[in-house]
């Protein structure tokens, strides 16, 4: 009878070896199938951000050429401050278009094409701007050669744009097929695997049942695995399934329709513009403007669904004083434009993402910058502590047993009543009109979003007319 379980105990080796080989190969190809999850999904942000970015670029071409007819129209030279910013506008959306397509030849020949027609179109805008000032007038400089000339060249611009946009909606479509494809084959080739796996485990317990008791530890152990695994598959195909369909809401079901408002909108004010008199013109300029806060609104949506997100992006310790001051480098226009003063000192060292954390304050100190008082310079105060325990122990979702700092960023604004202190932070809610303060109140949401994320807290106090206080515990390092 002894000499009989030996090959018993052979087969428990072989049945082990073959368990461990299954186990090894179902993670690599796990890990291979995610790691192109992870890949794709990233692709299909690289092509959103494609095609956002050709849409601010129309808009700084529809921008310029406004503000230039504005001028040559009015005198005003109002019109040519917006005329040379959306002139550096464009600049900057180009370049960043040229690079984020840097790897596709189809692109980049659209792209070259492009710049020459916009080339053309800006000497032609700088000569009538030049010659308007001379003479006051553009009696003796149009002809209808030129107003032709014109309208080509803005038709063959915006078909560029087009191709531009159908050659990224093409890829996008490709790779989310891709994406979709890894998707399914994800919990296929895990279930398979598992089902081997659970198989020659099985086997294996059923060899060693009488040898020792360890069997009952093995399938313990491969129970725990199991469960483990089957929530990792559940969580992911859930993370991916909100991803493929948020994708294909914002890429297709708003972003395609909206396109299309926007260009028949153009179209029309391209060839109908004097026939629209009165209420014409007013409806179609509400028509663009409401296309373009949609626009905004779908743009901000994707910025707060990214925001938080697990990036490749490194945790390190990271000092807020070098934060603020590369915010307030960046923000350095509309702080002169309003004389505010920005003090700040003594800021500590925390542990996190310094993508993040410049989002944060920057949307502290815009939101302060926006909403200041008529005819009073802005003062915003930065200042850091350490929490109080009192104020930690009232809050359940902090770690009661570890330390945090206090950061304050209070301003001298409109500031707001104290009942609205928890519904400000609400995506896209708003406590002033849209025609009293530009922006769609997403920039507050996104900045809640990041601290929790970081385990920490965002409170707001306010006083109308007298200012608003953010209040940001964030955890000591």
């Amino acid at each position: 009878m002894k000499i009989e379980k030996a090959p018993k105990l052979e087969k428990v080796k072989t049945y082990s070896i073959i368990t461990l080989v299954l186990v090894i190969l179902g993670s690599a190809i796990s890990f291979w199938v995610a790691n192109r999850i992870d890949y794709y999904t990233a692709e299909l942000v690289h092509t959103e951000e494609v095609l956002q970015s050709t849409d601010k670029l129309y808009a700084t071409i529809l921008e310029r050429e406004t503000s230039i007819r504005g001028y040559l129209l009015t005198g005003n030279e109002d019109f040519l401050a917006n005329y040379e910013n959306s002139i550096t506008n464009g600049r900057e959306v180009f370049n960043h278009i040229l690079n984020l397509t840097e790897d596709n030849p189809v692109q980049q020949n659209y792209l070259q094409e492009l710049n020459i027609f916009m080339k053309q179109r800006l000497d032609v805008f700088e000569r009538s701007k030049e010659y308007y000032k001379i003479n006051k007038t553009l009696d003796g400089f149009l002809n209808n050669s030129k107003v032709e000339d014109a309208v080509n060249g803005h038709i063959s611009i915006k078909n560029l744009i087009n191709q531009i946009n159908a050659e990224e909606e093409r890829i996008l479509i490709q790779r989310n097929e891709i994406l979709i494809n890894n998707v399914n084959a994800l919990p296929f080739i895990v279930g398979l695997i598992s089902f081997f796996s659970i198989l020659m485990g099985a086997l294996t317990l059923f060899s060693i049942f009488h040898y020792n008791r360890a069997s009952k530890i093995n399938d313990q152990k491969i129970k725990n695995y199991q469960e483990t695994l089957k929530e990792k598959i559940e969580l992911l195909n859930e993370s991916n399934n909100e991803l493929k369909q948020f994708a294909y809401i914002a890429s297709h079901d708003l972003q395609e329709p909206l396109r299309k408002i926007t260009s028949f909108s153009d179209l029309l004010k391209e060839q109908f513009d004097e026939k629209l008199e009165g209420e014409g013109k007013h409806y179609m300029e509400r028509i663009t403007a409401s296309a373009n806060r949609m626009r905004q609104l779908i743009t901000d949506l994707l910025e707060y669904s990214r925001a938080g997100r697990d990036s490749m992006e490194s945790i390190k310790m990271i000092n807020l004083e070098d934060i603020l001051d590369s915010v307030l480098d960046d923000l350095e226009i509309s702080i002169t434009e309003k004389d505010a003063k920005i003090k700040y000192e003594n800021l500590p060292t925390i542990e996190g993402k310094e993508t993040e954390l410049r989002q944060v304050f920057q949307n502290l100190i815009s939101n302060s910058l926006k909403f200041s008082q008529a005819g009073i310079a802005p003062e915003i105060t930065i200042t850091a502590s350490n929490a109080p325990i009192e104020l930690i122990s009232k809050y359940a979702q902090l770690d009661q047993s570890i330390n945090y700092y206090l950061i304050k960023v209070a301003d001298n604004g409109i500031g707001f009543d104290q009942d609205y202190a928890d519904t400000i932070f609400t995506i896209f809610q708003r406590l002033h009109g849209k025609s009293e303060f530009e922006g769609t109140g997403i920039g507050l949401s996104i900045t809640r979003k990041i601290i929790e994320k970081n385990n920490g807290l965002i409170l707001a106090e306010g006083k109308p007319e007298i200012g608003a206080t953010f209040i940001i515990i964030l955890p000591k390092p």
